[in-house]
């Protein structure tokens, strides 16, 4: 895939999750997908989320422990087969109530139109919602 395409390809699966469409995001995962939440383990999203079949469970800790207000990507670069994107993401912790907003950066990796490794990185105020 070209640049282009690879960020056209990371902007579908924002807009999956923000529609809620979860399954569409598993398709375009490879089934060796390296998934890694790099956030304090406090937030239930935390670790190693590596493998295909562990994906649904990384969303279901989403959908089980945050209220989202408001997922929203700001800026995608790509390089190659890489694409890094910035963000913010917004809502309310379930266990703690609490209210953040936080700043993101995802890097993306494809391979063969698919998903290969996926990384977040989310700043302090996500686990600060959850403590």
């Amino acid at each position: 895939m070209s640049e282009e395409q690879n960020v056209q390809a990371a902007v579908k699966i924002y807009e999956a999750f923000g529609s809620g469409d979860i399954g569409y995001i598993i398709d375009q995962l490879t089934d060796d997908v390296h998934l890694f939440s790099h956030v304090d383990p406090v937030v239930p999203t935390a670790g190693d989320w590596s493998g295909k079949s562990k994906v649904p469970g990384f969303f279901q800790a989403i959908a089980d422990n945050v209220e989202v207000a408001s997922f929203t990507p700001a800026e995608l670069f790509a390089d190659g087969e890489t694409v890094i994107s910035t963000g913010g993401f917004g809502g309310t912790s379930g266990p703690a109530g609490k209210q953040f907003d936080s700043a993101w950066v995802f890097i993306w990796k494809f391979a063969d139109n698919k998903v290969v490794s996926y990384e977040q990185f989310h700043d302090w105020a996500l686990a600060a919602a959850f403590r």
